[in-house]
């Protein structure tokens, strides 16, 4: 099965969660928990699917 690399850890997983949580609106691949650890109290953040490897 294919992985991506989490943009904010840099760890590989087979499911990652394509998001925006920051104020350039660009669209970046995390994993779960970092995609929860940005989520918290952030205006910015915009969910956009899941990729599955």
């Amino acid at each position: 099965m294919k992985k991506k690399e989490c943009e904010k850890c840099k760890n590989n997983f087979r499911i990652m969660y394509r998001v925006q949580y920051k104020s350039d609106k660009i669209w970046v691949f995390l994993c779960n928990d970092c995609a929860i650890e940005v989520r918290r109290d952030n205006e910015d953040y915009r969910y956009g699917g899941t990729w599955k490897g």
